[in-house]
């Protein structure tokens, strides 16, 4: 048996049952990639445009190709932070990190990456409603922030914001 005949054969199959339903207060991931997903999409430049192309829950890799003249950005949930075992404490931060890319030339794309970092920063840092969410996050802290310029044209500028969401 060859390579090949063993990558034929392989079919992986994933799947879930949940026998109990998730209790309220533990649906904050999801609660949270959402409200991100909703102030980024909303997120307006000084002409009241649109920022971001499309803003995702993650990314496909094969979807990078068509970024068209504006950004695109991805949102992750990183981690869930606990103080203490599950089921006897509720979660205490939910760290997220934001992807932002844009397609071009380098040094113009790099510009507009390094312009759309320091927007980003500055509406997590002054804008409440990127920061509290009711009744679920009491406050968000920027703990990291990159921007990467790979030395390949195919992947344009990225640029990363590390959050820390502090919940209620």
């Amino acid at each position: 048996m060859n390579n090949d005949d063993v990558h034929e054969n392989i079919d992986v199959t994933y799947s879930f049952n949940i026998s109990e339903s998730i209790k309220p207060d533990r649906r904050m991931a999801s609660k949270i990639s959402s409200w991100l997903k909703a102030n980024l999409e909303n997120l307006k430049d000084d002409d009241d445009n649109i920022i971001f192309n499309k803003v995702n829950f993650g990314y496909n890799e094969d979807n990078l190709k068509g970024f068209g003249n504006k950004p695109v950005c991805d949102i992750y949930i990183n981690q869930v932070e606990y103080t203490g075992d599950f089921d006897a404490h509720p979660a205490e931060s939910v760290h997220s990190i934001i992807i932002f890319y844009l397609k071009g030339t380098n040094e113009k794309s790099y510009y507009k990456i390094c312009e759309l970092h320091d927007y980003l920063i500055q509406e997590f840092i002054e804008n409440k409603s990127f920061k509290f969410l009711e009744d679920t996050v009491r406050d968000t802290i920027i703990l990291n922030s990159e921007m990467i310029q790979p030395n390949n044209k195919k992947w344009g500028v990225m640029g990363a914001l590390e959050l820390s969401h502090i919940l209620y």
